[in-house]
């Protein structure tokens, strides 16, 4: 999924807004801190927020998105990721919410 924010945002931001969906989910560091995996228990991620990037150009959007809706730039680039299938709905659900929380529009590929 990618969660195009129109305001600026980190990675740690992007995870508190997931939290939002259920209490009892927390957060870990993979990679020395820059990638950050919002799981159920130790065991069970349940999204991967793999990092942000602002983007000054709508043209670098439509390029990699072509179906985006058109937003004015600048955008915060939020790339993140779930398991596949049923495991990953609930970090589905939580990336749309998030998104709300987070003045951003989420999009969801391959669905």
């Amino acid at each position: 999924m990618t969660l195009l924010c129109r305001g600026p945002v980190e990675t740690r931001d992007v995870a508190e807004a997931l939290l939002l969906h259920d209490e009892a989910w927390g957060v870990r560091a993979l990679d020395d801190g820059p990638v950050l995996q919002v799981c159920r228990d130790a065991t069970h991620p349940v999204i991967t927020v793999l990092g942000v990037r602002r983007v000054d150009s709508f043209d670098e959007v439509t390029r990699i998105l072509p179906d985006a809706p058109a937003l004015s730039v600048p955008l915060w680039w939020v790339d993140t990721v779930t398991p596949f299938g049923a495991e990953g709905e609930p970090g589905v659900t939580a990336a749309l919410e998030a998104s709300m929380e987070l003045d951003a529009v989420c999009i969801v590929h391959g669905d």
